[in-house]
């Protein structure tokens, strides 16, 4: 299975088989193709589906949905660029005690670190609140010093080969 093969699939009836998943979560070269593909194109509607369908996955009883898998959704989300999306990968990263723990904080502000703040600060929920505070103590603590280097089309995540 192949990018233009997954993304037909998806166009076809905005689905995510179990075919796909299985197919993104076990080969490391599809999974890097579609971190450059996303790099050159814009498709929000999959990244946003595929993240979604993984956190269903994780929160199922005995989830077989890693970490690093639920990294590799928030990052091609990320890639789009729309600051709104980091309170969605927020709240991936709250979907249990090990996402929470594991999934790297660097993803939340993907849109840059600044603007990210001030849309979590002009949202007026709980979740926002949380959001923008752990991520203004993050940026004062220095996790955001490499963020450039995190989304810099000159490296590949750890993740997306993992």
């Amino acid at each position: 299975m192949d990018v233009n093969t997954i993304l037909g699939y998806f166009q076809k009836d905005k689905t995510i088989s179990d075919e796909v998943i299985d197919s993104i979560q076990n080969n490391s070269v599809l999974r890097i193709d579609l971190v450059n593909y996303f790099r050159e194109h814009n498709y929000r509607e999959f990244a946003i589906a595929l993240l979604n369908a993984f956190v269903v996955i994780r929160q199922k009883p005995n989830g077989e949905m890693p970490t690093e898998d639920l990294m590799l959704a928030c990052y091609l989300v990320g890639l789009h660029q729309q600051v709104e999306d980091s309170l969605t990968i927020w709240e991936t990263k709250n979907t249990d005690f090990d996402t929470y723990c594991g999934l790297d904080i660097q993803l939340v502000p993907f849109a840059g670190v600044i603007q990210t703040l001030e849309f979590l600060k002009n949202q007026q929920n709980k979740e926002s609140k949380k959001a923008f505070d752990y991520v203004q103590k993050c940026y004062q603590n220095g996790d955001f010093n490499s963020i450039d280097e995190y989304y810099s089309d000159k490296m590949m995540p750890w993740f997306v080969s993992a």
